[in-house]
């Protein structure tokens, strides 16, 4: 793992990318001194203006941490999903739609969706959508959405145990 911060340059260029995702609005038009940046050996962390984002295969998206990222979270459409289904999407599946019990929002194919439990409405994943809203509506079975993030993968472990890194960085 390496830790270090981005060069102006860098900084700029990744902030550019930012600013082209429809849920980061905002983001990247704060002054931003910094990026810090965490690199593991398929994900990158980013603490970027008090928040942060990771990239995994060239996707960015808001980690779990509500304590970070409430804001942008809350941007993002969301799929609802049965209790019984928690325990699977927490530990890395992909979103059934036999287990989504609502849909919140919007979205097309290659949209980041939140997933959120029914019971307390806690965000465990973050997924991209396989097909869009009205396909997912009209569908009884087979798989809607890609695991990209979920609760206490090494990503979400690495925030965990960041956390005085990320407080002044």
């Amino acid at each position: 793992m390496k830790i270090g911060y981005l060069s102006k340059r860098d900084s700029a260029k990744l902030l550019e990318r930012v600013r082209r995702l429809s849920w980061a609005s905002g983001i990247a038009d704060e002054k931003i001194k910094n990026v810090l940046q965490i690199s593991g050996e398929d994900f990158r962390v980013y603490v970027v203006g008090g928040h942060v984002l990771a990239e995994v295969r060239e996707i960015i998206f808001p980690t779990l941490h509500e304590e970070y990222n409430r804001r942008l979270l809350e941007k993002l459409p969301a799929l609802v999903v049965d209790m019984g289904a928690v325990p699977y999407i927490a530990r890395g599946a992909d979103v059934m739609r036999p287990g989504v019990r609502s849909f919140q929002g919007s979205f097309s194919e290659g949209d980041l969706l939140i997933i959120r439990d029914e019971k307390n409405l806690r965000p465990i994943a973050i997924s991209r959508a396989l097909k869009n809203l009205e396909e997912c509506r009209a569908m009884e079975k087979g798989k809607i959405a890609e695991n990209i993030h979920h609760v206490d993968d090494k990503i979400w472990r690495l925030v965990m145990d960041s956390k005085h890194l990320i407080k002044s960085g």
